[in-house]
């Protein structure tokens, strides 16, 4: 396995698929459902490659242990299409600002579905 990979949360055809899924256009649910299966294919990928989740120590008992439960978030997903030159710095900017908007007003979580607290 390539070094990395354990801790990696965007592999090259997940980028490939969410800069063709992408549109400046696009709904909020309509991305959070992109993310999910961003979330899915990581797993498949993971899973065909034999890429085991990366290790985390528990702060309190000391245990290492392995957990792939976090999922692609919103944020996350518009970092990797910044950060690969699809949207400008302006505008991640200006989406993320949107989102962080939307995302309060609705009680959504990072992963745009409602949030347990609200």
């Amino acid at each position: 396995m390539p070094s990395g990979d354990a801790q990696r949360t965007w592999f090259a055809e997940m980028l490939d698929e969410l800069k063709t899924s992408w549109s400046m256009t696009m709904l909020w649910e309509n991305f959070a459902d992109l993310c999910a299966r961003m979330t899915e294919k990581r797993r498949q990928i993971r899973r065909e490659r034999g890429i085991q989740p990366p290790e985390t120590l528990c702060t309190r008992c000391g245990r290492i242990s392995r957990s792939d439960s976090s999922g692609g978030s919103i944020r996350s997903a518009l970092f990797a299409l910044r950060n690969n030159g699809v949207i400008t710095n302006e505008q991640f900017k200006k989406i993320d600002k949107s989102w962080m908007k939307y995302r309060k007003e609705n009680g959504l979580d990072a992963y745009g579905q409602r949030s347990s607290k609200h």
